[in-house]
């Protein structure tokens, strides 16, 4: 797994922390099952997961109803797609979430979320004094 954090957007942060993305990315390195919104299943392994929940699988099959299963290499899937993923059964999920989630906020106070925190502190209190000067007039 790489450092997620350091190259992606606050919203995309953002998202992986409101939704369960953060539980996709505890599956880099773990052989699962995708499956689309058109009956597509993808089985591989997930190599990337990012903030709007886009997979990078390696090693795949590519099964479409009524034809025969295709072998790719490489497949990227782009979050809108999914229906459904198959969770690995040596994954405790509970203990998964906690850790991206931790790891996350962690990492964002590391690169930079909590000083644009404070400037945005400052501009609250900046315009409160604004505010108040504006009512002693």
């Amino acid at each position: 797994m790489g450092d997620f954090s350091k190259s992606i957007s606050g919203h995309e942060r953002a998202t992986f922390e409101k939704t369960l993305c953060c539980m996709l990315k505890e599956l880099e390195g773990y052989s699962t099952t995708v499956e689309l919104r058109n009956e597509i299943q993808i089985t591989g392994m997930v190599d990337h997961v990012d903030g709007h929940m886009n997979i990078s699988m390696s090693n795949v099959t590519y099964e479409k109803p009524r034809q025969p299963p295709a072998q790719f290499s490489h497949i990227k899937i782009h979050g809108k797609q999914i229906r459904f993923v198959h969770i690995p059964d040596q994954i405790n999920m509970q203990k998964a979430i906690t850790k991206q989630l931790d790891q996350n906020r962690h990492d964002s106070k590391k690169y930079g979320v909590k000083k644009r925190e404070g400037y945005i502190e400052k501009k609250r209190v900046e315009r409160q004094k604004i505010m108040d000067k504006v009512k002693k007039s």
